[in-house]
């Protein structure tokens, strides 16, 4: 296991009798790009602001290498904030960003112009070093903000949704950009979104959190394929995944969720797992790209709509009055509007969560 080097513990933050964060506890390990993931307001950039020094916690304590920085101000944490909006000096040439903070701490000319070249290199600014930074392109100056925390050797580098500016194509490159330096440079790294595929694409590890809490952290992986409750499925995957609702019925070899239809969800199975699940009410859930068209398909339903997403196409399949479920079929399967059509689910990828509390009840085959 890799070295601590930010634990959060029991942060609670409010403004007014609005809390903002709600005893959020996580670590980050060395080299790790660890990210706060949630919708607008859930107090994912609060945390950043407590872990950077901007906000004092009402309750909780940040450690950054062991040492308790909570009451620190924050040029005494040794970490460094790159905002949104990238907050470079536009007047200023590429070299004296980076170079600014070394300037501050009244270091000589010589070690600065060799840290600042080495950076450069790093990041692949070395060309436009004397260009104005109000001049140059919108991943340059991203880099250039972060070229300028990272040559102070920061022990955290913390960014606050900094994609979010830029259009689809630039943010995709950028991302990839992102990446690589956090690898190259073995840097720790938290980093804000509200964009799961962004999560999903950059992170070691993922913090979702939701109205201030934390509510599951784990590796992109793990948060996709065994979310804990509802929110975390519905918020995680695009398309999202698709929920079923109704009362679980368990007879003989069968599972069978009964709503305004009985929909036959597996057959020939071992029931054995779900029979204390045997009438209760649950949302059943899987993903577009565990179900698939099939003659002997137990979900029937009618397309209602149909979508290209890349070589795939998602068609939208009502089955019941109450719902309809979405399913990725190849580009040019003869299948559209109107046609009736049977769905098969990986009876391994379903998940059955807890219709009154939204808890995760049981994975499929799990």
């Amino acid at each position: 296991m890799s070295r601590v080097v930010l634990r959060v513990e029991n942060i609670v933050k409010t403004f007014g009798k609005t809390i903002a964060v709600n005893d959020v506890s996580f670590e980050v390990y060395e080299g790790e790009l660890f990210t706060l993931l949630g919708p607008s307001g859930c107090g994912k950039t609060t945390t950043l602001r407590v872990i950077a020094g901007l906000e004092h916690p009402d309750r909780g304590r940040v450690y950054i290498d062991n040492v308790d920085v909570t009451d620190l101000p924050p040029r005494d944490r040794n970490v460094c904030l790159v905002f949104q909006e990238y907050a470079v000096f536009p007047h200023m040439s590429v070299y004296d960003n980076i170079a600014f903070g070394l300037k501050a701490r009244k270091i000589s000319k010589l070690d600065i112009d060799k840290k600042v070249r080495e950076v450069a290199e790093l990041l692949d600014l070395q060309k436009l070093l004397w260009q104005k930074a109000g001049k140059i392109g919108l991943s340059e100056q991203q880099r250039t903000a972060i070229a300028r925390c990272i040559v102070v050797e920061p022990k955290l580098l913390l960014l606050d949704e900094p994609l979010t500016l830029v259009d689809a194509k630039i943010r995709e490159r950028m991302r990839r950009e992102l990446r690589k330096m956090q690898r190259d440079l073995g840097v720790t790294m938290v980093f804000v979104t509200h964009d799961q595929l962004e999560a999903l694409m950059l992170s070691d590890r993922i913090a979702v959190m939701r109205e201030g809490k934390l509510i599951q952290v784990g590796t992109p992986q793990e948060i996709y394929d065994n979310p804990i409750n509802l929110f975390v499925a519905s918020f995680i995957g695009s398309p999202t995944m698709n929920f079923l609702e109704g009362v679980l019925r368990v007879v003989e070899d069968k599972l069978i969720l009964e709503s305004d239809m009985k929909i036959d969800l597996m057959r020939g199975i071992d029931t054995r797992p779900y029979n204390q699940l045997d009438g209760k009410k649950v949302i059943i859930g899987f993903r577009p790209e565990d179900a698939f068209i099939s003659p002997e398909g137990l979900i029937k339903g009618v397309v209602q709509h149909t979508e290209i997403a890349g070589d795939r196409k998602i068609i939208h399949v009502r089955v019941s009055d109450k719902c309809s479920v979405r399913v990725f079929v190849d580009l040019y399967a003869l299948i559209g509007i109107g046609d009736v059509t049977s769905i098969q689910v990986n009876p391994l990828r379903l998940h059955i969560f807890d219709k009154e509390t939204g808890l995760k009840l049981l994975r499929a085959g799990v």
